[in-house]
């Protein structure tokens, strides 16, 4: 070997003082890709966290509506078997509206069996309605089969929403 041929070491250092500029370019754009890459992946879980908190606070709501309901629901049982027909009206109306309400609102949050539910405790509660007005307007008291057939159909609503705001509750347990 030769004493003036440069060592692989003094040939590297040439090497970056030469290049040192390129090699810097080289060496941010590797780090502009890494924190691109970084940035883009928490973007992503910070969106998702969203999401998850979106649903989270409308199942909430919706299972805090299906509980209120549930709620006129157990008052229309009450009044059925006290014989307040008059009450029994004005409550059997705002639960209509509220069920309305829930099914207009929540439509596409709302799974198939639970439209189908609600519909059915509408369908009820026009029926209730409509036994109620004629009573209310009507000077008799209603026959053992008119009070039989009001208290079943009130305990049909109230299992309904009983059993709606059960399936809320565990869409909130399990985070569906």
């Amino acid at each position: 070997k030769r004493m003036n041929e440069p060592t692989l070491t003094s040939r590297a250092l040439d090497f970056i003082r030469c290049n040192w500029g390129s090699l810097a370019s080289v060496f941010g754009l590797a780090l502009s890709g890494l924190a691109a890459f970084f940035a883009r992946r928490a973007s992503t879980l910070v969106q998702k966290a969203r999401e998850e908190t979106r649903e989270t606070l409308l199942s909430s709501s919706l299972a805090e509506e299906i509980n209120l309901a549930q709620h006129l629901a157990s008052e229309i049982v009450n009044l059925a078997e006290i014989g307040n027909h008059q009450g029994l009206r004005f409550r059997s109306n705002d639960l209509h509206a509220r069920t309305l309400g829930m099914l207009k609102r929540w439509n596409t949050t709302l799974s198939p069996q639970s439209k189908k539910n609600l519909l059915n405790a509408q369908a009820q509660l026009d029926s209730l309605r409509d036994v109620t007005r004629k009573l209310s307007a009507a000077p008799t008291e209603p026959t053992t089969m008119q009070l039989l057939r009001i208290q079943t159909t009130c305990a049909k609503i109230q299992d309904i929403f009983i059993e709606e705001h059960a399936c809320a509750m565990k869409r909130n347990d399990v985070g569906c």
